[in-house]
């Protein structure tokens, strides 16, 4: 579904934030928005290593909670939450001296400040360097990512709007409006397009439908035109009139979830205060968690670079990046993303692990 989509959504997310979800899972009463919006693909969960460590260590205390059976709430685990999740090894020195500053202190003891805890250091230091939202309960992190002056009580309101069930706010509404476009192609209507949308911007889906409706008016004759529109008019009316309300939504839920974003200095900032070769990194880190493909091939990132930020950087170069940080992942040869995919530490197999290869796609 994310296909249809200009980009994606990213979202870090620690373990506190995790915990709810899980447990209405678990206890059978149906995915969060939160959930259902990342099996959409339209936002795309990111997590640091520490945070799958810590569900692993409180799942059977949270089940207590709850008195739910901990194998059912691993097994929700498992199956509903962890396949969603992409676990990031986060990369030092990529950030900028006030984002630093501000991590520096998230690192000392809590004893010093209410608003220091060192475990939420790579949570937070990920949400900075994908200029991703961040989902937390605690206020430490998040004054970390957004700052003293950040808005708590927005923020609050948006992670009580993504733990709840049903289709609340815009982020709901495109979820919506994506079934219902998708359901269409069940009548023929739209088979291919969402391989089309893969490679052609989402506003020219409606065009081109609105395109091929003319082609018929003026390039047939009339008896065959008569024929064509029973059979494709409706339909592509069908399919213009729900991209253009799911335009409407994205850009509703585009406007909300911007308001959730850290600071995000400019490519410039970085270089001079890092490198060219830091930049290249955060940049790539940046426009790979919003890609609405899954994964990118060196190629393809080196061309939205090229696009987006004018960096005159070579392929070659670009692919060294994505083999050299193990911030990046290779789910296919060739093909490139942040974080792998997230399973529980001392799983089934008993492999102590955060983060491991798999032959199926990754969300």
């Amino acid at each position: 579904m994310s296909a249809l989509l200009p980009e994606v959504f990213p979202v870090v997310v620690d373990a506190n934030a995790l915990r709810d979800d899980l447990l209405r899972v678990a206890s059978g009463r149906g995915r969060t928005l939160m959930l259902n919006a990342a099996n959409s693909g339209i936002l795309r969960l990111y997590c640091a290593p520490h945070v799958l460590h810590e569900v692993d260590e409180h799942l059977d205390e949270w089940s207590a909670q709850r008195a739910l059976d901990p194998s059912v709430v691993r097994a929700a685990w498992d199956s509903d939450v962890a396949p969603l999740l992409r676990c990031v090894e986060v990369p030092d020195g990529l950030t900028i001296a006030v984002e630093q500053e501000r991590l520096d202190f998230l690192a000392q003891p809590p004893s010093t400040n209410r608003y220091c805890d060192p475990d939420d250091v790579p949570t937070a230091t990920l949400a900075i360097l994908l200029n991703a939202a961040l989902l937390s309960k605690d206020k430490a992190p998040l004054r970390a990512v957004y700052g003293e002056q950040h808005d708590h009580l927005a923020h609050a309101q948006w992670r009580d709007q993504l733990r709840a069930v049903g289709d609340l706010g815009p982020l709901g509404r495109l979820i919506g409006g994506l079934n219902s476009l998708l359901g269409l192609a069940a009548s023929g209507v739209i088979n291919g397009l969402a391989g089309t949308a893969r490679r052609v911007p989402w506003p020219w889906l409606v065009v081109g439908a609105l395109a091929t409706a003319g082609a018929v008016r003026y390039l047939v004759t009339p008896e065959t035109r008569r024929k064509v529109q029973a059979t494709l008019g409706t339909g592509l009316s069908a399919v213009a009139a729900s991209a253009a309300e799911i335009a409407a939504h994205r850009e509703a839920a585009r406007r909300q979830f911007e308001t959730l974003l850290p600071a995000q200095p400019g490519w410039s900032e970085i270089t001079s205060y890092r490198s060219s070769a830091a930049t290249l990194i955060r940049a790539s880190l940046y426009h790979l968690a919003r890609s609405p493909q899954s994964d990118l091939s060196a190629t393809e990132l080196t061309d939205v670079l090229r696009q987006t930020n004018g960096f005159p950087r070579g392929e070659t170069k670009v692919r060294a990046v994505l083999r050299r940080e193990a911030a990046f992942y290779e789910p296919y040869r060739g093909r490139f993303q942040v974080g792998a995919a997230a399973l529980r530490p001392g799983g089934a197999d008993g492999v102590e692990a955060v983060a491991m290869p798999s032959s199926t796609p990754i969300p």
